[in-house]
Formats: C-alpha cells, structure tokens, sequence
C-alpha cells in the first residue's frame, strides 16, 4: 500500500541517518545501538529536542552536528529518569494509602460504619459520586486473584478497609479519598503541610498531586518516554493543570505563568510528601542525573529538554531543594482531624 514503510537493514538504517537527516551515526558502537534499542524507539521517540524546525519536504530539520549518540545519551537519561521516579512514587503511594485507610476507619466510628456504606463518605459530596467510587472499588475486589483478596472474599462476610485500600487501583483509590469525610483528607492536608493561601488544608493541591503522580507513574510502568510528560490545563477537567501552591509561586514568575504540569511539578509534590533529609538525598541524585546529561549532549539539545521538564533554570532545582520545609510529624497523625 502507498505510504507503507519499506523494510530497510541496519546498515541502510545507518546510511538513512547520514544522508537523510543528517545524523552522524557510523561504526559498530551506533550499530550495536541500533539493533539493541530499535530504530523506532531511539531516532522516532528521542529525536524531538535535537530538531530545529522542518524543511521544505516537511522533514525535520536537526541541529548541526547531531549524533546517533546523542540521542542514544536522552534515551539512557530517560530509562534512569523512569526508574527513579516510579521508585519514590510508588514509595508515596504506598504510604498514603496506607494513612488513608487508617484514618478513614477512625473517622467512621473506628471502623463500625464499612467502606462500602454511602455513610462513611462526606455527606457533601454526591450520592452518585459516593456510589461510583463504592461500585469500582468492590468491583475490583470481585476480580481480584490476589491470595488474601480470596481468602476473605471465601471466609469473611466483608472486605475490611486496609484491604480494599491497598489493591484497589491508583485512580479508584484516589475517587474514595476524594469523597471521603474532611476528617480524612484534612488530616493528610495537616500531616503534609498542605494549605492553601488563607490557611485552610488544600484538598485540591492533595488530590491534584495523587493524579499527577498517578498519571506519571502508569507511564512510567508503561515504559513510555517519560522526560517531555506534560497535562495541559483543561478548563473542563479539573486538576488539569498546574497547581500554583506556595512552592511554584516563591521561584520565578514564569513558573506561575506556565499552566502546565511537568516533571518539575513531580519534584515539587515531592517536597510535601517526603520527609526533608529524604527530600534533598531524592534532589541530589536528580541534580547529579541531569548535569550528567548536560555533559553529554550539546548545550542548545539540552536546553530543549529541560524547558520539556518544565525547568527553567537548573539553579532553580537548588532553591527548591533548600526551601524551608515542615516536619512531617507523623506521631502526631492519630490527632489529626
């Protein structure tokens, strides 16, 4: 069929690199990278920061002097990034679920009124809201083949929270914290510092930032490229775009202007989830990894990239990383209301 790609051999993927887009690519090191990683995968997925418009024919133009290389340099900055990155979240997520489950149980009589009760959920939020995150939680119990998820289904008359908590997907977990009681996300409000400008716990910062983790996190697991990850603001979304809490709006105006969520916002959420010594170790080892990247590839390429991590200046990820920060005073959680 016209428009079909023809089948072409390393060598000829080679020779199209050189003569075509102008890639400098030869030897036996950028074949062996190549036929390790993929034509698709290293040139189509890594190729965007290293372009600088389209010719005439609406192919892509690249900057001079590109190499195989440098794309092979993002495509290993990226693996590490998502390894690194699904590392801390699922850290997080673990965690919060852990604290959700707890206090949801303590807000509702210690326990007495079940999770799949419409009255252990905020009598402000909408009955078909409650429902619905009801519905997708024991529907995901019903098909679960998890040993312990049987053992009760077969034994016990009911599923007890910390259970349904910890396997129910990511997004549903999310929609029972989101209709829960004020005791319960106001407590998670208080234990991470999360407040909005007149003092009051931020729900929307809380579970705008579950999302945002939750989003990069499936790509993460999906092993999509994950440097260049953004959500544009969608006025009929909510929790689309950028979140401007007190972090974003103490750095330079043009992070406050940016509607975007980023990798840069992943960083900042982090700061209000983990504790601060963890938070700086977290921010070291994410400095180290982007100046490595820097040294490998040229400064206008590099560039590209840290404007598509939402960075605007990598002196900015030390700011971040030594702004005065709350304990997180988790002795103290079983207070929290």
């Amino acid at each position: 069929m016209a428009g079909d790609k023809n089948f072409i051999t390393y060598n000829q993927q080679m020779r199209k690199l050189r003569n075509d887009k102008k890639i400098d690519c030869s030897g036996s090191k950028d074949k062996r990278i190549l036929i390790r990683m993929g034509y698709f995968n290293i040139v189509n997925g890594y190729k965007s920061p290293f372009t600088c418009g389209v010719d005439s024919n609406g192919d892509h133009v690249y900057l001079p002097n590109t190499s195989l290389e440098h794309l092979y340099e993002l495509k290993q900055f990226d693996d590490s990034l998502r390894l690194f990155l699904l590392k801390y979240i699922t850290q997080i997520e673990e965690e919060i679920r852990t604290l959700t489950g707890y206090k949801f149980d303590q807000c509702n009589n210690d326990g007495k009124i079940p999770w799949y009760d419409s009255n252990a959920y905020s009598s402000t939020s909408r009955l078909q809201n409650r429902m619905s995150a009801i519905s997708s939680a024991y529907s995901e119990l019903s098909s679960s083949q998890l040993d312990y998820v049987k053992f009760y289904m077969e034994n016990h008359t009911s599923i007890p929270t910390w259970i349904m908590i910890k396997m129910v997907n990511f997004s549903t977990f999310i929609d029972i914290l989101k209709n829960s009681k004020t005791g319960v996300t106001h407590s998670l409000c208080k234990l991470y510092d999360m407040y909005d400008s007149n003092g009051k716990p931020n729900v929307k910062l809380l579970i705008g930032s579950l999302h945002w983790l939750r989003k990069v996190r499936n790509s993460c697991a999906h092993n999509e490229r994950i440097f260049c990850i953004h959500q544009s603001n969608d006025q009929r979304r909510k929790n689309s775009g950028r979140i401007n809490e007190k972090y974003i709006t103490s750095l330079r105006p043009s992070y406050s202007r940016d509607s975007d969520k980023r990798i840069f916002d992943l960083l900042v959420y982090f700061k209000y989830y983990l504790p601060d010594k963890e938070y700086k170790k977290m921010m070291s080892e994410f400095q180290k990894m982007i100046t490595d990247l820097q040294s490998g590839i040229f400064t206008n390429a590099f560039d590209n990239i840290r404007g598509q991590m939402g960075i605007k200046n990598l002196a900015d990820l030390e700011t971040l990383k030594t702004f005065p920060k709350a304990p997180i005073l988790y002795n103290s959680f079983d207070t929290f209301m």
